[in-house]
């Protein structure tokens, strides 16, 4: 059984050395394997995740790739050429869209009007969809703000679910790796002028937002 790692072209730079990495080829395409370790079952923890992105990370130093979501694995070499094979021309214009490009993440953090506690003896509906609609006009001024300006500077980009108590936008960008940096200055200015708001740029990651591989 084999653990599948990125999608990248072949042939290219030497494999990493952060594990039995092995690579198998197929008409300029290649998957990034590795034989799954004895102790390695499918239960999720912060040790298994972080050795599979840190395969993950260290390929993308010197080229592009498509992350392949956590836990696919495969019987065999011969098994990771024939999925490489059936999947060929899709991943091959999944790449192309991510070339030359990584992954950054923006959260914006700041007060939701719904977050206020409904008192118990409401008896309709009318306050909640009252905070419903504050939290609309709230989230839509963030989108004015952050996301439409950031998007501006992005290859792609994709709204994600947030993901904690008071975060407005939790977003991906798909940048230029020449324009990482202008990105992140970006981000800087719109925190200065949004004092209110709390924005958090992490990155660059692979493009896991904007593959399917």
């Amino acid at each position: 059984m084999i653990d599948l790692y990125a999608i990248t072209d072949d042939p290219g730079p030497p494999l990493p050395d952060v594990a039995d990495l092995s690579m198998v080829a197929s008409h300029g395409l290649a998957v990034v394997c590795a034989p799954v370790a004895p102790s390695d079952g499918r239960e999720l923890t912060p040790e298994v995740l972080w050795r599979h992105e840190e395969v993950v990370e260290a390929r993308m130093e010197d080229r592009d790739l498509l992350p392949v979501r956590f836990g696919t694995r495969v019987e065999d070499e011969t098994a990771a050429a024939r999925a490489l094979g059936e999947r060929h021309d899709e991943l091959a214009r999944a790449l192309d869209r991510v070339r030359g490009a990584v992954e950054l993440s923006v959260r914006v953090m700041g007060e939701q009007p719904e977050e206020a506690p409904i008192p118990d003896d409401v008896t309709s509906g009318a306050d909640y969809l009252r905070a419903k609609v504050r939290s609309a006009a709230a989230h839509e001024e963030v989108v004015k703000a952050v996301h439409d300006p950031l998007n501006a500077d992005a290859r792609a980009s994709r709204e994600l679910g947030a993901s904690a108590p008071g975060e407005l936008l939790r977003a991906a960008y798909l940048v230029d790796r020449g324009r990482v940096s202008a990105f992140v200055d970006h981000v800087t200015l719109i925190q200065a002028a949004q004092p209110e708001l709390r924005l958090l740029c992490t990155g660059p990651w692979p493009p896991y937002s904007f593959t399917e591989a």
